[in-house]
């Protein structure tokens, strides 16, 4: 009976726009997140975003004990809530992606329920990996299949001077207009780390990761986050740069989400792409990076910058396997000799979605 309400709530979960198979690993890490009155409570919950009295009587049940479970399950990252203008709050069940698998390790601790939640993640994406290895050794078929969840936004110095930079693909102009912003843990970085295979890359910032809005408020207050200002996190921004990290932003017209900054060592996506070439786990930016072989002096310094291993230095030479780069400007910003730029490649937007999480009711 307790296996099957673990079945019923990952049936639920899957109602959802990201989908898993409900294999062994994914149970086992819902039955690792979720206690079965908790999953009970998931499996029967209602699409959508709602207020404690309409939840009570579509669950049949008593309200105060209802509010008591609810809480507890959102100070665990299993339950969203969100006020409305008039400070009534709505509840909501997250998606696995973002939403729950993300909450279980952002916090940043490392004590022993959160280790085994990393763990029980890293088996379930290990086992998500060898379900879709197929698949994925088809990119051209799996990017259809798979639409990109993130795209990648390039340092925005190095795109400065272009004359048709469109705001989307601004850093800046995607942050301009929000008002609440929260600093996390990289899940994917933390779960390398209490997983025994922690990140590579030297000088990383210890929040490098950016919610917004409602959800960012959410985060704050149930300690997932710490608030930041709009300065702070531009600042953060440009250490992540420095670092070689990839901006990655939520890939859809419309308000701003989530904002990661990516390492091929830890990133789940980043990680695959590198694995499967061709795969578009996130979407390139418009721009890619050419060589003035003239100027370039062999340093490799462009080399060591770039994640996804599109450089290398042979002879002397720098050269590019223009197909592997994602757009995201890391080279040119660290090359000394300004042998680099960023040139425009294409004019695509990105996918045209008002609202990020109708799940959540945003």
């Amino acid at each position: 009976m307790t296996d099957d309400i673990y079945k019923q709530l990952g049936e639920r979960l899957n109602k959802n726009f990201m989908r898993l198979p409900l294999g062994e690993p994914v149970l086992a890490f819902l039955e690792k997140a979720f206690t079965p009155d908790q999953a009970k409570i998931g499996a029967a919950f209602p699409m959508g975003a709602h207020p404690l009295e309409d939840l009570a009587q579509a669950l049949n049940r008593d309200p105060d004990e209802l509010f008591a479970a609810l809480d507890a399950m959102a100070d665990e990252g299993l339950i969203f809530i969100h006020r409305d203008e008039a400070g009534q709050s709505h509840y909501s069940l997250p998606p696995f992606f973002p939403g729950i698998v993300e909450f279980q390790t952002m916090r940043g601790a490392e004590n022993q329920r959160e280790k085994e939640m990393a763990m029980a993640v890293k088996n379930m994406m290990d086992y998500l990996d060898e379900v879709g290895k197929d698949l994925f050794k088809k990119p051209e078929v799996a990017n259809k299949v798979l639409p990109a969840a993130l795209r990648t936004l390039p340092v925005e110095t190095q795109i400065s001077t272009d004359p048709t930079v469109m705001p989307f693909e601004q850093v800046s102009a995607m942050i301009d207009g929000e008002t609440s912003f929260a600093a996390v843990f990289c899940h994917c970085r933390q779960q390398a780390k209490l997983t025994g295979n922690p990140c590579k890359i030297e000088n990383v910032p210890e929040r490098t990761c950016f919610y917004f809005g409602a959800v960012a408020d959410f985060m704050v207050e149930r300690g997932f986050a710490r608030s930041v200002s709009k300065e702070e996190c531009l600042k953060i921004l440009r250490q992540c740069e420095a670092a070689g990290l990839v901006h990655n932003i939520n890939n859809y017209l419309g308000r701003s989400l989530v904002l990661c900054n990516c390492c091929s060592c830890c990133c789940d996506f980043l990680v695959r792409m590198k694995k499967y070439r061709g795969l578009q786990s996130v979407a390139r930016s418009n721009f890619v990076v050419r060589v003035d072989q003239e100027q370039c002096t062999g340093c490799g310094a462009c080399a060591d910058q770039c994640q996804m291993e599109a450089l290398t230095l042979k002879d002397d030479t720098i050269v590019l396997e223009e197909s592997w780069c994602i757009g995201c400007g890391n080279c040119a910003g660290a090359c000394p000799s300004d042998a680099m730029a960023m040139v425009r490649h294409s004019t695509a937007k990105p996918i045209e979605f008002n609202f990020p999480f109708p799940g959540l009711g945003l």
